[in-house]
């Protein structure tokens, strides 16, 4: 894929960032359609949504929040995924969390998490930098189920966005499920993100 290609359009030319795209190959049985390209070829599918943030007029970040140290609190990051999407049936272990910190575009600084009153860690999310393209990308936004509604999803996007605008980003990506019943994509909304990419992962 070329990256000025990349770069006209990143939601609508690829259903991943460009350095993932560029590394991982997708299964033979697996194929991936724009919703511009859909024509209901498959009938085993999910709809995964892609949207972009200028990182222009971010929010401020006027709350406290603290960073994931992912060699001592892989534990506790894990149970905290998988606590908040049971729904979805996604499960992460230790070790999928490690070989993240393998990643060219991985940051610590880019992991953090919020605690509520009392000190319990209740929201988490990871981001990643691709300097290549000088592209954030917004990977996990977890909220544990019963704080959600409380604006605690919104408080780890605007930290994130921040976050990669100060480390040299020009915009951000996020993707998820569309038909996930938290509806993830209203919250990028509110933060901002903006577009109306959707890439069908079909099994045939």
């Amino acid at each position: 894929m070329d990256i000025q290609e990349y770069l006209r359009d990143p939601c609508g030319t690829s259903s991943l960032p460009y350095w993932k795209a560029e590394t991982l190959t997708p299964p033979e049985q697996v194929k991936i359609i724009h919703c511009r390209d859909w024509k209901g070829q498959f009938r085993d599918y999910q709809r995964f949504f892609r949207v972009k943030h200028s990182l222009n007029n971010l929010a401020p970040i006027d709350f406290d929040y603290d960073t994931i140290s992912i060699d001592y609190q892989t534990k506790e990051l894990a149970e905290m995924i998988n606590a908040s999407y049971t729904d979805e049936n996604i499960a992460v272990s230790e070790d999928d969390i490690r070989q993240w910190k393998k990643h060219e575009t991985f940051s610590e600084e880019l992991c953090i998490y919020i605690n509520a009153d009392g000190g319990k860690p209740v929201a988490s999310g990871i981001a990643e930098y691709d300097s290549v393209c000088r592209e954030g990308i917004i990977e996990w936004v977890q909220v544990l189920p019963e704080y959600r509604g409380k604006g605690y999803g919104k408080k780890i996007v605007t930290v994130l966005l921040n976050k990669l605008k100060k480390m040299g980003a020009e915009f951000a990506t996020v993707s998820g499920n569309l038909d996930n019943a938290s509806n993830p994509l209203e919250l990028y909304k509110k933060c901002g993100f903006a577009g109306s990419d959707v890439w069908y992962i079909c099994r045939c």
